[in-house]
């Protein structure tokens, strides 16, 4: 018996130990802005769960793919869903999906460089647009208003600016036909003037748990130019239109990305789910 005590003793000891170390680095998580990148991972991953589940592309069995590696770019594409909103902004009974990602964050930086006005990505988005049920391919204009609804009323009142005080104007815009992944698309650019994501916190926003909290700034929100591309397809058999999107602050910067990313994607079908 008196061997047993210090037996039990020590092992108690050891998951003492464990679990401290369990809760300093879940503290640690939870907390510390250089865990900032791995914070906004692993919430990412949890939500995309419930919302890939009833996005467009789950349900319709076609997806973009599209390779982010190396880009500088946050490396997971985010789901959102937004049916009822966009029937309403569109007219008509549809359904939308965007899949979007942003800057990645800096090593030991507790934000994402898409705040930083000297990064190449600064207020820069890539992704995918799904819209179903319009019964036809999709105009500029539609193009033009998809773009501005995803601007205005989701990516920048994510991030505390309201709609009424968002903007979005389009400068000048261009069309033309392109090939990529054996399928025709017509390629949108355009110039415009929004809003930029800098800004001074004033309180705790859901969106810092994603992109980190925002470093202190002279400017709430400031407008700046940003230059567009969205690459649009339509699959007739699913009415379905997926714009493929870049914006950031620069020409050149979106040509990289439209050259590295949006030209690579391949659209895939798989069954669709029962």
């Amino acid at each position: 018996m008196s061997s047993v005590q210090p037996a039990r003793r020590r092992r108690r000891r050891r998951w003492l130990t464990a679990a401290l170390i369990v809760l300093v680095l879940l503290g640690n998580l939870a907390f510390n802005p250089w865990c900032a990148r791995w914070r906004s991972l692993a919430l990412m991953a949890g939500y995309d769960q419930a919302y890939e589940r009833a996005s467009v592309s789950y349900e319709t069995g076609v997806s973009a793919e599209m390779p982010l590696a190396g880009t500088g770019l946050y490396p997971r594409l985010i789901t959102f869903n937004a049916d009822e909103q966009m029937s309403a902004w569109l007219g008509g009974d549809l359904r939308f999906t965007v899949d979007f990602t942003f800057a990645d964050f800096e090593p030991w930086r507790g934000y994402s460089a898409i705040y930083d006005p000297d990064d190449p990505l600064f207020g820069a988005y890539l992704g995918a647009y799904y819209v179903q049920g319009l019964g036809r391919e999709m105009t500029a204009t539609e193009v033009t208003q998809v773009a501005e609804f995803d601007q205005r009323l989701l990516a920048l009142p994510a991030l505390g600016l309201s709609s009424r005080n968002a903007t979005f104007d389009l400068l000048d815009s261009s069309a033309s036909a392109i090939w990529f992944d054996d399928r025709q698309w017509t390629a949108y650019q355009a110039s415009v003037l929004t809003n930029c994501p800098a800004h001074t916190p004033e309180g705790f926003l859901l969106s810092y748990l994603q992109f980190g909290k925002p470093p202190a700034s002279d400017q709430q929100y400031p407008l700046c130019v940003m230059a567009a591309q969205i690459d649009v397809t339509y699959l007739p058999a699913e009415d379905l239109s997926i714009g493929l999107y870049v914006m950031t602050t620069s020409q050149d910067e979106t040509a990289r990305l439209h050259q590295e990313v949006s030209l690579q994607t391949q659209i895939v079908q798989r069954p669709v789910p029962r």
